[in-house]
């Protein structure tokens, strides 16, 4: 790890943090809007340390961390590092966010799994936490898109309610500030709020949100219930791993409506995407971010300070459902979780988000996967293959 000036600090002056904007949420607290991510998408983890350094240096005071992404403990370190030099004078300057992996959602896991968070982070306490998916699915890091897992199963609620139920005595002993989901469909939280008191809800969820996947009624539903959204892949991730990579993708900065207000603003196609997700809606929401660029470091959290966008071009992408103003969402889902896939859902990962598989009881799910197995062998026994069995 860099001990002196790391080579990707610029010599560019640091922004003030206190222009970043807030996001207000139910609990009463306060986070900034502008979240620098820590996924290094398999490439960049060598980068990790120098560039977290070089965030806090600029003026990012929001981290969004999580125990998948396997570098805790480098962000924890250049943390620390930022102490010592003096960009920031403690840790209570920053909002961490963290995530529960599906690999601990078992209730005997879920405190250990925060406390390696908490050590390797080198904090007392989180200001956010994260179920990080809606089931206990777990991949291999680095797999390939045709990953299979066995033991792979659906949203079933009667577990996730235990694995809830530790978080939020977590959140009671003080080790939780907030709680919240990520990657949760309505479904899920609908019977998440059914089943919680107003002080166990969560506050955050974190979903996938860019310019050509909206998700607009998804998120005023969380929002209409008290929940703020947070846009992961804001940029619409060029360099996610190539497992979530297909041919029916299309690049949010390649958009010709995203270049032209780019043109005319005379900023990135990327900032034009990152002004978007901070002024959408009233800017109620906010976006997760990450380069290991200087440069795009610093601009990307200014997005989060300088009101790029008219409200006239925030229209023109975001739409309002007249014949005037289309806007360019496309439904372009870019994570379609194939590696989480169980046996029922028959290889379709629109099952994952589409909340056709989503069960209250592990007996209604059983139920199911015993009719579902069923029938699944009279199709292998009648339909017609060719080449052979």
């Amino acid at each position: 790890m860099t001990e002196k000036n790391s080579p990707i600090e610029s010599a560019d002056a640091p922004l003030d943090p206190s222009a970043v904007k807030q996001i207000k949420l139910s609990s009463g607290r306060s986070a900034p809007a502008a979240a620098y991510g820590t996924f290094h998408s398999d490439w960049a983890q060598d980068l990790m340390y120098d560039a977290t350094l070089e965030a806090i240096r600029v003026g990012w005071r929001h981290l969004d961390t999580a125990r998948a992404y396997e570098n805790e403990d480098v962000v924890g370190a250049a943390i620390n590092e930022a102490i010592k030099r003096g960009y920031i004078s403690s840790k209570d300057e920053l909002y961490i966010t963290g995530k529960l992996w599906n690999g601990h959602m078992s209730p005997k896991d879920v405190a250990p799994a925060l406390e390696s968070t908490l050590q390797d982070l080198d904090i007392d306490q989180i200001d956010c936490y994260l179920n990080h998916w809606p089931w206990p699915n777990v991949h291999p890091p680095g797999c390939s898109g045709d990953q299979k897992n066995p033991d792979a199963v659906p949203y079933i609620h009667e577990d996730f309610m235990e694995t809830w139920g530790e978080l939020v005595k977590l959140k009671q002993a003080g080790k939780i500030v907030d709680l919240g989901v990520s990657n949760h469909t309505k479904a899920c939280l609908d019977l998440l709020l059914r089943d919680t008191s107003v002080e166990e809800r969560p506050v955050v969820n974190q979903m996938e949100m860019h310019p050509l996947f909206q998700q607009t009624e998804l998120r005023q539903y969380f929002e209409a219930n008290g929940i703020t959204t947070m846009g992961y892949m804001a940029l619409g991730s060029p360099h996610r791993p190539g497992r979530d990579k297909f041919k029916e993708h299309r690049s949010d900065m390649d958009d010709p409506v995203i270049a032209a207000i780019a043109q005319e603003q005379g900023i990135s196609p990327g900032e034009a995407c990152l002004a978007w997700a901070a002024q959408r809606e009233n800017g109620s929401g906010g976006f997760v971010a990450m380069s290991t660029n200087p440069g795009r470091i610093r601009s990307n959290l200014n997005c989060a300070i300088k009101d790029y966008l008219t409200p006239a071009q925030v229209l023109r992408i975001s739409g309002d459902d007249t014949e005037e103003n289309p806007g360019i969402d496309a439904n372009n889902r870019l994570i379609w979780g194939q590696v989480f896939l169980w046996d029922e859902a028959d290889g379709d990962w629109r099952v994952l988000w589409d909340d056709s598989q989503v069960f209250e009881t592990r007996e209604n799910y059983q139920r199911f996967k015993k009719s579902w197995q069923s029938h699944h062998q009279v199709q292998l026994e009648t339909t017609y293959r060719p080449g052979g069995s």
